[in-house]
Parts: structure tokens; sequence; C-alpha cells
């Protein structure tokens, strides 16, 4: 959006969130990666950001403590299923997630694959360490290189480049 205000938009999200955030708890708010093209990802609903200019980029908050950062994952994963619509926007989905680094994203992806391949039920991130579990009460697994995936899953579920 051209107007919109990153930090107040964070602080709205908090609220939705059952959090009270403050604007100095917000080291810094903004828009990253590259803009979608005109219509891509459009809506036909009139007024809205995906109907204007495609789907929004992602809005990346810097919290000045650490604390504030794993309230608002938890409560996002109690309140699974909001969208945009409770903030007066576009009735989309959105998500809050941690950013990982490059690396930690291209292995989450190959162990998202191997994941589904053999169909284990859990997969997730903790501050940006990636784990997995097969199932209710098996043992969980710490994922931190590609050779965790073929220790985990088997040598035959992943082709490593």
């Amino acid at each position: 959006m051209q107007a919109e205000n990153p930090t107040h938009l964070v602080t709205i999200i908090g609220t939705k969130l059952g959090m009270t955030l403050d604007e100095r708890d917000i080291v810094s708010a903004e828009r990253v990666g590259p803009r979608y093209p005109r219509g891509a990802y459009a809506s036909t609903e009139s007024g809205d950001t995906a109907a204007r200019g495609g789907r929004p980029r992602p809005l990346v908050v810097r919290f000045a403590r650490r604390a504030h950062r794993d309230d608002m994952l938890r409560n996002m994963r109690v309140r699974r299923g909001a969208n945009a619509a409770d903030f007066g926007m576009h009735a989309r989905p959105f998500y809050i997630n941690e950013r990982l680094t490059k690396t930690n994203r291209q292995l989450l992806h190959k162990v998202r694959e191997a994941r589904k391949r053999l169909q284990w039920k859990f997969l997730w991130v903790k501050r940006g360490r990636i784990f997995v579990k097969q199932d209710e009460g098996k043992m969980s697994y710490h994922i931190q290189t590609e050779n965790d995936i073929t220790r985990v899953f088997g040598s035959d579920t992943v082709t490593l480049p």
C-alpha cells in the first residue's frame, strides 16, 4: 500500500492478537522483497491491495525485546485462521513466521519435501531451528544440516545436490 505505516500496522495486529504493543516496542518494520506485478494475485473486490497492485510484500518486523516476538508468534498460533478482514482490509489470510537465513530456508524446504514424502506429522521452526517428529509420542529431531536429513529420514528420501 502506498500510504501505510508498517509500525502502526504491527501495533494493530498485536492488539488483534491480544497483545499490548507500543511503537517504542518496535525497532523497525518494513516491507521487503520484490514488488508483485500488477494483477498478480488480484481479486475481484475493488479497493483492496490485491486489486490495485497484487499481493502485498512481506512485512519484516524487529522487536525491541525477544519476549514481544515470542508472544506474537505464540498468540498467532492460538488464533490460527485469522485474516486481514480483522484489520479492516481485504479478507485474505496472513501468516506470522520467523525469518530464517537463506541456508535455513533452503534446508527447511528440503525437510518439508522429505516429511511430505514419508508422511511425518510434525515440522516446526523455533528460534531459527528446524525440528521434525514422526507422530505423537515419538522422538523429535533437530535438523541442522543436509546430513541430518539423511540420518533422520534415510538415504533414499532426499537427493542432495
